[in-house]
């Protein structure tokens, strides 16, 4: 160890680096073994993250993100309790180093590149500072919270948009960890601030960010298991209201909002056939969504699979009021998967491929969502045969990704058409078979 951290000081910014990572690997391997160097790592570390380049740098939070993980996994299979003959005691790393490392991360938020929303492999340090502190919050949980609100509140409203992004990016963070009791009401607060953020902030850094935190409030702390919905009747014509007009907004944003849509859709997958505050306006998100998916700079991000995503989802989590609607898309999906199928008469490429996939995975789930029920079912049973006749047109296709969806869609099918499932069996079995024999392409 003596000859690691020493390493870390050497001048060969390569020796720096490769001693940090080793430090990494050492964190995971031998964390029971590190308490008496802990001190002196958090200065080396604390270090390099200050002053060293980004590569060391990197390392550095590393270093902090690997001693989470171990902790996260220790808490969890132990449940917090540890007798005398435990295997592998925690050391609560972290909660000790809490009040130096916490601001040492709040730090690192600033240090954005005015590019990386635009690049999905960015890594940089301001990102790997917030996955660290992701990490932290949900290591120590509730007592992160007081240590990060004083740099949100100072930082939210100021001119320079890093401290804008970084104060969002913060406060987005720890959403993960800390207790609903000591989040909602900073939640309920915060909402309505973000909401006119998303809209009106004039830097898309921020907005993107917004949105990416406007998801995480929906996914942890959205849903009936709360006390205290975050979400009423209230709020949620302003917020549905945001997120679609941000899906008109450039990709990344516009791929963060689907997001937030999705996880404020699967929040109400509890309500069942009860009523829920999204049915007046399904039939607008679901149109909102599709326009998403044809716009002409959906490959410049994930953005056509996230608006996807976030359709399956409304669907997912629709109920009786909304069966009809749900019944039209049948038709609307399968013109879209006729389209692609004619158009790789003409020319085959990823893209196309892709597209196939996600209208496979459409299908799937709204062919499970009409075939729940009896009356919806009768629906479904209507196009049963124009459906399965596109699912054996795509296995003609060259697609390992779309032959996968359509395999899964072709058993929502099976399941929903049930004994009548057999007349397609005849040229359905061929494509299954050699499904069965090249197994080793869809691993």
């Amino acid at each position: 160890m003596r000859i690691v951290c020493e390493a870390t000081l050497s001048p060969e910014i390569k020796i720096r680096r490769a001693a940090f990572e080793c430090l990494v690997a050492i964190s995971s391997t031998y964390y029971e073994k590190l308490a008496q160097y802990i001190q002196d790592i958090f200065t080396i570390t604390a270090k390099a993250v200050k002053e060293d380049e980004e590569p060391v740098a990197l390392q550095a939070i590393e270093f902090w993100s690997s001693i989470c993980d171990e902790e996260i996994d220790i808490l969890e299979e132990y449940a917090g309790e540890f007798s005398g003959d435990s295997e592998i005691p925690c050391f609560y790393f972290i909660k000790q180093a809490l009040p130096f490392l916490v601001p040492m991360l709040l730090e690192t938020l600033l240090k954005q590149e005015e590019d990386q929303d635009q690049d999905e492999g960015a890594w940089n340090i301001a990102m790997a500072g917030g996955t660290c502190l992701g990490l932290v919050a949900r290591t120590v949980g509730d007592d992160i919270v007081p240590l990060v609100m004083p740099f949100i509140q100072e930082n939210i409203t100021k001119p320079d948009w890093r401290q804008r992004e970084a104060a969002t990016y913060a406060f987005g963070s720890i959403l993960e960890g800390p207790s609903p009791e000591k989040l909602v009401p900073l939640v309920n607060m915060a909402l309505s601030f973000m909401l006119n953020a998303l809209t009106n902030d004039p830097n898309n850094h921020v907005k993107d960010t917004t949105a990416w935190t406007l998801g995480r409030m929906f996914e942890f702390l959205h849903g009936s298991a709360l006390d205290t919905p975050i979400i009423n009747q209230g709020n949620c014509q302003q917020i549905i209201s945001v997120l679609l007009q941000s899906m008109k907004d450039v990709p990344n944003v516009a791929e963060k909002a689907c997001g937030a849509l999705y996880f404020l859709a699967q929040g109400f997958e509890d309500a069942g056939s009860a009523s829920s505050p999204l049915t007046p306006f399904f039939q607008e998100i679901v149109q909102s969504l599709l326009t998403v998916t044809h716009r002409e700079d959906t490959g410049e991000s994930r953005l056509r699979t996230a608006a996807y995503e976030a359709l399956n989802e409304v669907v997912r989590c629709s109920n009786d009021d909304t069966a009809p609607m749900v019944a039209q898309l049948v038709t609307v999906i399968m013109t879209e998967l006729h389209q692609t199928l004619e158009n790789q008469n003409v020319s085959s490429d990823d893209r196309q491929n892709e597209l196939q996939g996600l209208l496979c995975g459409c299908l799937q789930v709204i062919i499970q969502k009409l075939g729940s029920s009896e009356p919806t079912k009768l629906h479904l049973m209507q196009y049963a045969d124009q459906i399965m006749g596109l699912f054996l047109r795509v296995f003609a296709s060259r697609s390992a990704t779309a032959h996968e969806e359509a395999m899964l869609a072709i058993g929502a099918l099976a399941y929903a058409t049930g004994p009548e499932f057999v007349k397609y069996m005849q040229e359905f079995y061929r494509y299954l078979e050699m499904g069965l024999q090249n197994f080793e392409d869809y691993q």
